[in-house]
C-alpha cells in the first residue's frame, strides 16, 4: 500500500508595495475580556490489561509538560464513556470539545502534531459506512481489516475472468477466519481499530503462490508484516479455494499478533462489555470551563500600518496553519509550520485594493512522523522540484469600505491564484481580519479562515481510501498575526 495523502497547504497570503501609514483613532476599554481555556490530554487504561510500560508514561508526562497540557489518566476498570472502545486510548479536550487521537502511542510526536491540529480544529462527526468488510468484534472494541487481493499474474490465459477470481478469493479469505466475519455494512467510528492487508496471486506451471502485507492503520508507508519471496501460501491451481482459506487462517493469526505489538505501538486491549458505561461528567472529566482573564488595554490613536507581514507565532503550541481531509478521514491532518507572507492595506487602511502573497515551503510540512513526512515532502508533492505553495492575491470583495477599526472584525473574500506542484488555479478564500492591541500597545492584525481545496481533480494527488467527497478535498484552518511596517 502506498502512502496517498495530502498535501499541500494553503496560505492567505499578502504583498505589500506602500509604506503609508493610517492613524486609527479609537479607545479600548479598560478592561478588555479575552478567553482562554483549560486544556487535557486523556489517557485511558486498564490497569487489568496493562499495556503502556513506564518509558511510555514517562513520555506521555513529558509530551504533556512540554505543550501545557494537563494529563489526566483514567482507568477503565472503573468505568469508561462509550465513545472509547479500547485502551490505551487518548483524548485530547479544552471548552470547545473533545477529540480522539489516531495513532500509535509511543509516537508521541504524532500525539503532539495531533493536539496542536485540535487545538485549531476539533474533529467533526461524519457517517462512516463500510462495505463488504472483514470485521472482529470483541466486547465492544471492533478491528476492521480490508483486503485487497490484485489481479493474479504469471500465467494467465486470455480471457480469464479476473473480476470473478478476486471475488472467490475475497470469499474464501473469509471462510478461513475464525473471528473475523465478513459484514456487508459496518459503520466505522473513529475507536475504530485496523489492519489493512494486501494479497498478490501468482500462478506458475499450476501452482498458485500467494504473497502478502499487512498494514497497520496508523501507517500505510511501512508494512508491519511481510511474506514476498516464497509467499505466504502456495498450492495447486485446482486448490485454490483452499489456498486462500490458508491465506486467510495465517492473516488472521498475524494480525492477532500485531494487536499486541508493544514495540511499535500497535497494541490494544479489548473492553469488554463488562466494563460500566459512564459518562465524562461522572468520571471527573467534564469539557473545561473558559476562563476570563480582564486586561488593561487603554490605547489611543494607534496607528495602523499600511503594509503587513507574517510573524512568527507567539506561543510555540499554538499551530497558524493546520489541514486535513473532510470527515470521517479528518484523522489523516498535518500542519505547516511556518508561514510567510505579505499583505498591504488599500487607501486609508481599508481592505479595498489590498493586496497579498503568502508561502509556505513545503520542507515545513508534517504529519508528526518522519516517514510520512518523507512521502508527503518528496514523493507526494516533489519538494525537490516545487520547494514552495503560494496563495496570490489581487482582489478583495468587503462589505465594509471603512478603515480597519481595533476590536472590530472585518470579513472580506480574497480572490486570487493558487500554485502547487507547478500547477495555478484559481481559489476565492473567505476570511476575517481583526486589529488587536497587544499588552505593549503594539498593533497586530489578526487573521483567521477556514477554507477547502480540490486535490485530485486539480493537482491529481489520491488522498487516503474512502468515500468522495472525504478523500478528494482537503479543508485548511489557519490563524496568525501580521505585524506592522510602521
Amino acid at each position: 500500500m502506498f502512502l496517498k495523502y495530502i498535501f499541500p497547504i494553503l496560505f492567505l497570503i499578502l504583498n505589500v508595495e506602500q509604506n503609508d501609514q493610517t492613524v486609527l483613532h479609537t479607545h479600548i476599554s479598560a478592561e478588555r475580556e479575552l478567553e482562554t481555556s483549560q486544556e487535557q490530554l486523556i489517557l485511558f487504561i486498564n490497569s487489568t490489561i496493562p499495556i503502556l510500560n513506564e518509558d511510555d508514561l514517562d513520555a506521555l508526562k513529558k509530551l504533556a509538560d512540554d505543550i501545557e497540557v494537563e494529563l489526566k489518566v483514567s482507568d477503565v476498570a472503573e468505568g469508561a464513556p462509550k465513545e472509547v472502545t479500547y485502551t490505551p486510548s487518548i483524548v485530547f479536550q479544552n471548552s470547545e470539545g473533545r477529540s480522539f487521537y489516531y495513532g500509535r502511542y509511543k509516537k508521541t510526536s504524532r500525539v503532539k502534531n495531533f493536539v496542536r491540529t485540535a487545538r485549531l480544529a476539533h474533529q467533526d462527526n461524519a457517517n462512516d459506512v463500510k462495505k463488504n468488510i472483514l470485521v472482529w468484534k470483541n466486547g465492544r472494541t471492533a478491528v476492521t481489516a480490508p483486503i485487497k487481493l490484485t489481479q493474479m499474474t504469471g500465467d494467465v490465459s486470455k480471457g480469464f475472468d479476473q473480476a470473478d477470481f478476486i471475488a472467490t478469493g475475497k470469499a474464501s479469505v473469509a471462510k478461513g477466519m475464525s473471528d473475523f466475519a465478513l459484514m456487508s455494512d459496518f459503520e466505522q467510528t473513529r475507536t475504530t481499530r485496523s489492519f489493512y492487508f494486501n494479497l498478490y496471486p501468482y500462478l506458475h506451471k499450476g501452482r498458485l503462490t500467494v504473497s502478502a502485507e499487512i498494514f497497520s492503520q496508523y501507517n500505510c508507508v511501512k508494512p508491519v508484516f511481510q511474506k514476498f519471496d516464497e509467499g505466504l501460501v502456495s498450492g495447486s491451481w485446482r486448490n485454490r479455494e483452499k489456498v486462500f482459506e490458508e491465506a486467510g487462517k495465517l492473516i488472521e493469526a498475524e494480525i492477532k499478533r500485531q494487536s499486541k505489538n508493544l514495540e511499535n505501538g500497535d497494541a490494544l486491549a479489548f473492553i469488554s462489555d463488562d466494563i460500566a458505561v459512564k459518562s465524562w461528567e461522572d468520571l471527573g472529566l467534564p469539557l473545561p470551563e473558559k476562563v476570563v482573564i480582564e486586561q488593561n488595554n487603554t490605547t489611543e490613536d494607534a496607528k495602523i500600518a499600511q503594509n503587513w507581514t507574517v510573524e512568527a507565532p507567539q506561543n510555540k503550541n499554538e499551530p497558524i496553519l493546520i489541514f486535513s481531509f473532510l470527515p470521517p478521514l479528518d484523522n489523516y491532518s498535518g500542519e505547516a509550520k511556518s508561514l510567510s507572507g505579505t499583505f498591504n492595506l488599500g487607501e486609508k487602511g481599508t481592505l479595498t485594493g489590498a493586496k497579498g502573497r503568502f508561502e509556505v515551503n513545503i520542507s515545513d510540512i508534517t504529519m508528526g512522523l518522519d516517514d510520512l513526512d518523507y512521502e508527503v515532502q518528496n514523493k507526494m508533492l516533489k519538494m525537490g522540484i516545487f520547494p514552495n505553495s503560494t496563495f496570490t492575491f489581487e482582489e478583495i470583495e468587503s462589505k465594509d469600505d471603512a478603515s480597519l477599526q481595533a476590536g472590530k472584525a472585518s470579513e472580506f473574500m480574497a480572490k486570487g491564484v493558487f500554485t502547487m506542484l507547478g500547477i495555478e488555479t484559481p481559489l476565492n478564500v473567505p476570511a476575517q481580519i481583526e486589529p488587536v492591541i497587544q499588552a505593549d500597545g503594539e498593533v497586530r492584525l489578526q487573521v483567521s479562515t477556514t477554507f477547502q481545496l480540490p486535490l485530485y481533480s486539480i493537482f491529481k494527488v489520491a488522498g487516503p481510501d474512502g468515500p468522495s467527497p472525504a478523500k478528494d478535498n482537503l479543508q485548511f484552518y489557519m490563524k496568525f498575526l501580521l505585524k506592522g511596517e510602521l
